[in-house]
C-alpha cells in the first residue's frame, strides 16, 4: 500500500521533499539491524566501506534512507545462500560551493538481470521473469521509487547487471553540507549528569531477554540499579515483598505472558500500601 501511495505522489507530481540535516553515517549504521535476519538466515556477507569527509548535509532524510534500505533490501533478495553484497559510499568534491557529490554504490553477485529486462526496469509493477517463477516476493515497484526519490532529489541512478554474476546500482547526489547541529541545553544536562540516577534502583519489567539486557546496559551505564521481572506477576510479586522505597521507578512492558503491563500496574496501583502504591510506572512498549 505504502509503494502505491509513492506511486501516486510521483506519477502525479505531488511529492514534497522535507529537506532537514542529515547524518549520513548514523542511517547507514541503522540500516545493518534491518538486515540482519536475512543476512543470517541466507548465510549472506555484508561489506560497507565508507569514504566520507562530511557526515551531515541537508536532505529528505526519510526518502534518502528508502532508497538506501530499498536498494539493500534489493540486494539481498536477489542473492543466493552464501553470497555477498556490499554498501560503498564515496564523497567526492563539488563544483558548488559548501556542497558534496555522494556516491552510493550498492553491489552483490546474486541473479542479475537479462539486458532486456534493464531497459524497463524503472517502469511500474516490472519484474523479471526468473524472479517471479522462483517466488521471491515483490510488486514490481521498488525500482521505481527508488528513481522517482533520486530524480526528485536531482540526483542520477546507473544500474550494471548481467544475469548469473550480479548486479550493481550507483546512485549520485549532491548534497548542501552543513554543520552538525549542536545539542540542545536539555540533552546537554542529560547526557553529562549521570550522577542524577546513582543509587535509583529501576524494577525493569520486560519478558524478551534481548530487550532486558539491552535496556539494563543502557541503564546501568547511566548509574541506575537494575532489578529485572519475565512478566507482570513477577513485577507485583517484587513490588509487594520489598519494602517502601526500594524500587524508585518501574518500565513496564505492556504484552508479556502470564500477566500484562496494564494488569500488573492496576494491582500495584491497588496496593494497601499507598507509598508502594504511588511508585512511577513508566510503560516501555510497541504499543
Amino acid at each position: 500500500i505504502n509503494d502505491i501511495l509513492d506511486m501516486s505522489k510521483i506519477e502525479s507530481g505531488k511529492m514534497r521533499l522535507i529537506e532537514e540535516k542529515c547524518n549520513l553515517m548514523e542511517m547507514i549504521q541503522g540500516l545493518r539491524p534491518l538486515l540482519e535476519a536475512k543476512l543470517n538466515e541466507n548465510n549472506i556477507q555484508y561489506i560497507a566501506d565508507i569514504q566520507l569527509k562530511n557526515h551531515w548535509f541537508m536532505a529528505d532524510s526519510l526518502r534518502l534512507n528508502q532508497v538506501l534500505v530499498n536498494l539493500l533490501g534489493n540486494a539481498v533478495k536477489y542473492t543466493q545462500t552464501g553470497g555477498s553484497i556490499s554498501l560503498r559510499i564515496i564523497q567526492k568534491p563539488c563544483e558548488k560551493e559548501n556542497f558534496g557529490n555522494y556516491e552510493i554504490h550498492v553491489k552483490d553477485n546474486g541473479c542479475g538481470m537479462s539486458e532486456e529486462f534493464l531497459q524497463k526496469i524503472f517502469e511500474p509493477f516490472e519484474r523479471q521473469a526468473n524472479s517471479t517463477i522462483s517466488g521471491i516476493q515483490g510488486t514490481g515497484l521498488g525500482m521505481t521509487i527508488i528513481k522517482g526519490f533520486v530524480d526528485a532529489m536531482g540526483g542520477t541512478i546507473d544500474i550494471k547487471s548481467e544475469e548469473n554474476k550480479g548486479t550493481e546500482i550507483i546512485v549520485r547526489l549532491c548534497q548542501r553540507i552543513v554543520e552538525a547541529p549542536e545539542k540542545s541545553e536539555e540533552q546537554k544536562t542529560i547526557s553529562c549528569s549521570p550522577e542524577l540516577f546513582v543509587g535509583k534502583r529501576v524494577l525493569l519489567v520486560e519478558d524478551n531477554s534481548m530487550n532486558r539486557e539491552i535496556a539494563t546496559a543502557i541503564l546501568e551505564e547511566a548509574g541506575f540499579k537494575v532489578d529485572t521481572a519475565e512478566n507482570g506477576a513477577i513485577a507485583v510479586e517484587k513490588v509487594t515483598y520489598y519494602p517502601e522505597g526500594f524500587y524508585d521507578v518501574i518500565l513496564m512492558d505492556i504484552q508479556m505472558p502470564v500477566m500484562d503491563g496494564y494488569t500488573a500496574t492496576r494491582k500495584i496501583r491497588s496496593l494497601e500500601n499507598k507509598a508502594i502504591a504511588k511508585i512511577p510506572i513508566i510503560t516501555v512498549s510497541a504499543n
